[in-house]
């Protein structure tokens, strides 16, 4: 997750096991947990270009597919005073609930995180880039 020779900071640390329970809550489609990780000021940028507020990713987000696996890996933080700048690969599976196939988007992640109102982090922005697409 960060460098072999770095320990996390406090805020990294947090940072990363949020993000573990981020992918935790799509695997499960627990979206009253994602609501919980996520800031209402959300920008989701998805792999094909669309985007979602907080709104839409709350009634969308998942819907359409049972996520399989997320692995996250290459993962680095930035604190900067109440935000930070996660980066890092993402490899995600997932199957079509309309049983049209898998798709598999092994991509660059880009997230924004900010401490809210009585300082719990939670996701501000999301934006991946694929590497590689597939859809069986």
């Amino acid at each position: 997750m960060t460098s072999p020779t770095d320990s996390p900071s406090g805020a990294e640390a947090l940072l990363l096991d949020l993000e573990a329970q981020r992918c935790d809550a799509m695997k499960r489609a627990d979206f009253a947990r994602l609501r919980e990780i996520l800031h209402p000021g959300l920008t989701h940028v998805h792999a094909k270009g669309q985007t979602d507020d907080y709104e839409s990713y709350s009634r969308s987000g998942g819907t359409h597919v049972d996520y399989e696996q997320i692995d996250r890996s290459d993962l680095k933080v930035q604190v900067l005073g109440t935000s930070a700048v996660m980066t890092g690969r993402q490899l995600l599976v997932a199957l079509r609930k309309d049983g049209t196939g898998t798709v598999r988007i092994d991509s660059r992640v880009l997230q924004v995180w900010t401490q809210a109102d009585g300082g719990a982090w939670r996701q501000i922005a999301f934006q991946t880039t694929p590497l590689a697409m597939s859809i069986t």
